[in-house]
């Protein structure tokens, strides 16, 4: 059992370690050129230069060509895509194609530096240097919007609401019916450089570091990050990233409430312009040497847990005998699907930490318990994950199992236990499960069995008799 045991460990090790890739530089056939903007559609990603247009890639950025005639020679600060059009911000004006960026045409608001684009369902939003926002319904015509502030660095668009962060200081300003009337928010002190929304969670890069909101918006608090100037933003999940002047990408994984560097694989000193995320990975877009690319950061929730395995508990001691459990975290309304698996070892004291990738903060989830020889068990209600971890204790009270399915195992310290017996692990503890511990008994199986009640590596008399008695009581899973 030891050996297994460490054998886990050493598995769970490797894939912990092989989550944290470092940057890798994909920029061959783009050189040590500076991009500052990316975008994509079904095939290709887009990377837009400083001086030298547009390039495009069909395999994930490891390698890269020239595209647009029209815009070879342009500086392209950014990139949006809008129906079968994919527009190009630049320092001349907005230019469109619809061929993946092979040919382009200056379609509008010539003469003008672009600094900023972004879309949503119906309109095209543009944010100029010399003046405010523009929008278009296709790219044909823009209009100007009622937004009377100049130099418009960033703009992010969620359904009808738009924000647009300005230079000079002066802030973000936010939009709820898709650009057409606008409202300066809280951060009304600062020049905005990045934006980034996801849902009601709203991000702002200014020069002194990044702020966020929990309102879409409208109130802005100053995280942690707070002494770096803040070119780009992307956001997954309850993952920010951050790009900076001079010091890298830093990372949140709390919702930009605290951040850490995230610069192995980068040099020391180099400057983040734009931040992208595309099938799995985020792209950095670099001051030196192009673009930089890994996988996505896939945060964790731990559970810390603590339980008692019937067979396996001497209340005399206090003590278990430490083996592998199993944790599924099951959506909270019928049909109660599966959202997350953990596997984990258990202690002598009962206690374990389960980590999970798919669950989230802030949502509600059973806790469905799974061992080797015992009932299946559920908590009693669902249960949160807050600040990335859930504390719970089924040991305390028969109540913290659904439906009071646990068996008091010790009086004093009181100690609840999951019962031990279901052997074949269909859900009941029945004569089946006891004949099977009898055979195994009567044929002197000793090591990891599944019937070993008891934890002892040996299947004799002491199981059988629990799985007996267990079955005698009508001992069955009890479930929501």
């Amino acid at each position: 059992m030891k050996i297994f045991i460490i054998a886990l460990f050493l598995f769970v090790t490797l894939l912990t370690q092989n989550s944290f890739s470092q940057w890798s530089n994909v920029s061959s056939g783009l050189g040590n050129k500076q991009v500052y903007s990316f975008t994509n559609n079904s095939t290709n990603l887009f990377a837009g230069t400083f001086n030298y247009g547009l390039y495009t890639s069909t395999d994930n950025g490891m390698s890269w060509t020239q595209a647009g005639i029209g815009l070879n020679n342009r500086v392209v600060f950014s990139l949006t895509v809008f129906g079968n059009y994919l527009f190009a911000g630049t320092d001349i004006g907005i230019w469109r194609t619809s061929n993946n960026g092979a040919y382009w045409t200056l379609i509008g608001i010539n003469n003008n530096t672009i600094y900023s684009m972004a879309s949503n369902q119906t309109r095209v939003f543009a944010g100029l240097h010399s003046s405010g926002v523009f929008y278009s319904s296709g790219g044909s015509n823009w209009f100007i919007s009622s937004l009377n502030v100049i130099n418009i660095k960033s703009i992010a668009a969620n359904g009808n609401f738009i924000l647009a962060g300005a230079g000079g200081n002066a802030g973000v300003h936010l939009s709820s019916n898709n650009g057409n009337n606008w409202t300066a928010t809280s951060l009304n002190n600062k020049s905005v450089y990045s934006l980034a929304l996801n849902g009601n969670h709203a991000y702002a890069g200014t020069g002194g570091g990044v702020y966020y909101s929990r309102d879409s918006g409208y109130t802005w608090t100053r995280s942690s990050l707070n002494n770096d100037l803040v070119y780009s933003l992307a956001v997954s999940g309850s993952v920010v990233y951050a790009g900076t002047e001079l010091n890298g990408v830093f990372i949140s994984t709390d919702n930009g409430l605290n951040w850490s560097p995230l610069n192995d694989g980068l040099p020391d000193g180099i400057t983040i312009y734009s931040l992208y995320l595309y099938n799995n990975y985020v792209y950095a877009g670099a001051s030196l040497n192009g673009v930089y690319s890994r996988p996505v950061f896939e945060p964790t929730v731990t559970l810390n847990q603590k339980i008692c395995i019937q067979g396996f508990y001497n209340p005399d001691t206090d003590v278990m005998v430490s083996d592998i459990v199993s944790v599924y975290l099951r959506n909270a309304a019928s049909p109660y699907e599966v959202i997350d698996f953990a596997s984990a070892v258990v202690d002598t004291s009962g206690n374990g930490s389960f980590e999970f990738t798919n669950a989230v903060n802030g949502l509600d989830y059973y806790i469905q318990l799974e061992h080797r020889n015992s009932l299946e068990t559920w908590s009693n209600t669902p249960q949160q994950f807050s600040g990335n971890t859930l504390n719970y204790d089924f040991t305390i009270d028969a109540a913290q199992a659904f439906g009071n399915n646990m068996s008091l195992v010790n009086a004093s310290p009181v100690r609840f236990a999951i019962y031990s017996g279901d052997v074949n692990q269909d859900a009941v503890i029945d004569l089946t499960d006891v004949l099977q511990t009898y055979n195994d008994a009567n044929s002197f199986i000793t090591g990891y069995s599944v019937t070993d009640l008891t934890g002892d590596n040996l299947t004799d008399l002491a199981d059988v008799l629990l799985a007996y008695n267990n079955s005698v009581g009508f001992v069955e899973v009890v479930r929501p």
